[in-house]
């Protein structure tokens, strides 16, 4: 084993290592997940009765998103999901990063080793959650992550999929069928993913006739015209629920196509130009730790001659991407407003994407150039320092852990409060409040406000009021 391969090898590890332990501080976190909002209000629905016909009423009064209730009415069949949802959300995600990567890496025949495939894989999931504005809300907080983060790790997985099976030339026109559904089902989720989605698979639609002339193309545009068609149906789907009416501002009626797409362009580029700006660090870590270490793999392999050609992907990714960007937040647009935090988790990760692909192309071309020996030993310190990142981001997740901690041992005391309060005979049941976190509103002085409503209809009692304690008096309600 050559040097360069022996020390890749190391330094792959360490960062599999070092991003694994990050994220299982997130996945940890999660443990501490409890009901708020707009969760109660679901679990209303959710045991309305008949879950066809509670998404049916759902889609008609109150959300066109009308794939959800099925998802929730899968994870309710677990006691205690809401503590462990997260961090299986975090596994299947990386999984499924794992699957598609190793897919693509048989399939153009890249020959990456186990370890770089699973640390690019965990790479893309950290610096995605890493970066999002509002993780709380897309990871932690039902609502949020059943709608923006559950359905890009479904259609992972579908891509995943699509590529073994086009690989192997295994595709028939049951599957297709299948495939189709998948699609239309995740994009019932979120019009933010479905638009997004629809986006890539038109794109890859494209690559397939421009680029594919081997046995290949037929299975691979089989399945993926199947994929956009459920994606389009669902979005027409969503498009024609007469519960947008809600979602449109009144005086203004809705916008014109015209106005929807100018308003999508520049919400694109104003993220992109915020992202750049707030998040130049991250930025530089992702960037630099694809670099080296893509450099590092392609020193030591066998390379024909370099083909100019291949500089044009420094231009492609960048457009590709905003392009991408501009779908996920042309839904937005026609709701006549810029993307909420969560609505950008998207994006975030095609950020993500981007900024990782542009290292690795950036490392394959500096491979091409002539440098003494010794070279490899700076690069391959300077990536030892870069991946030591990871560990360092763990800041931001930890510096919540004593509030979600203390959060999850009041609330788990306040719900038993109320059952003994209910065990009793009390209907109109006063409580301690606790804080919101992150935009998300928890149970109110107000017993007829609505997350209160939905509250009291899940513990099956009349009316729930939580009243603001003291700081002093706090612990003859809690422990500490």
């Amino acid at each position: 084993m050559n040097f360069s391969k022996k020390t890749l090898t190391t330094l792959a590890w360490f960062g599999v290592i070092a991003v694994t332990v990050t994220l299982a501080v997130y996945a940890y976190l999660g443990f501490f997940s409890r009901y708020m909002a707009d969760d109660y209000c679901l679990l209303v629905d959710l045991n309305a009765g008949n879950i066809f016909v509670s998404s049916w009423k759902k889609y008609l009064f109150k959300s066109n998103r009308f794939s959800n209730l099925f998802v929730l009415g899968l994870w309710e069949l677990f006691p205690h999901n809401i503590a462990f949802v997260p961090a299986l959300h975090i596994i299947l995600w990386v999984g499924g990063l794992y699957w598609l990567l190793n897919e693509l890496n048989k399939l153009f025949e890249l020959k990456f080793e186990l370890p770089f495939v699973l640390f690019t894989a965990e790479l893309l999931a950290l610096f995605s959650f890493f970066t999002a504005p509002n993780l709380f809300q897309i990871l932690y907080w039902r609502p949020g992550q059943v709608s923006y983060l559950t359905p890009v790790v479904m259609f992972t997985f579908v891509a995943a999929w699509l590529v073994n099976l086009v690989r192997r030339q295994k595709v028939t026109i049951p599957l297709a069928f299948l495939f189709g559904f998948f699609t239309f089902f995740i994009g019932g989720l979120s019009e933010t993913l479905g638009a997004l989605h629809s986006a890539v698979l038109s794109f890859s639609i494209a690559a397939v006739l421009l680029f594919d002339k081997s046995p290949r193309r037929k299975p691979a545009l089989t399945l993926l015209i199947a994929l956009l068609i459920g994606a389009l149906l669902a979005l027409i789907v969503m498009f024609l629920a007469p519960a947008n009416a809600m979602r449109i501002n009144e005086e203004n009626g809705s916008p014109a196509p015209i106005q929807v797409l100018i308003r999508a362009l520049g919400y694109a580029f104003l993220f992109l130009r915020i992202s750049v700006t707030t998040l130049p660090v991250p930025i530089i870590a992702l960037v630099g730790i694809s670099l080296l270490l893509s450099y590092l793999f392609f020193i030591g392999r066998e390379k024909g001659s370099f083909d100019p050609r291949f500089n044009w992907v420094f231009l492609l990714i960048p457009l590709l991407a905003y392009a991408l960007i501009f779908a996920s937040f042309a839904p937005s647009a026609y709701g006549q407003s810029y993307p909420v935090e969560r609505v950008r988790f998207p994006a975030h990760f095609i950020l993500t994407v981007a900024f990782t692909s542009l290292g690795i192309c950036a490392g394959y071309v500096l491979s091409y150039v002539k440098l003494p020996t010794f070279t490899r030993y700076a690069v391959a310190a300077l990536a030892f320092i870069a991946l030591l990142y990871p560990f360092w981001m763990m800041r931001q997740p930890l510096a919540t852990y004593e509030f979600r901690r203390l959060f999850a041992l009041r609330w788990d005391e306040r719900e038993q409060m109320i059952y003994d309060y209910k065990a009793e005979g009390q209907t109109d049941i006063v409580i301690p409040a606790l804080d919101g976190y992150e935009g998300t509103k928890e149970l109110d002085v107000r017993p007829f406000f609505w997350v209160n409503g939905c509250a009291a209809q899940v513990y099956d009692v009349h009316s729930i009021t939580a009243i603001s304690v003291e700081e002093e008096d706090v612990l003859n309600f809690f422990s500490q």
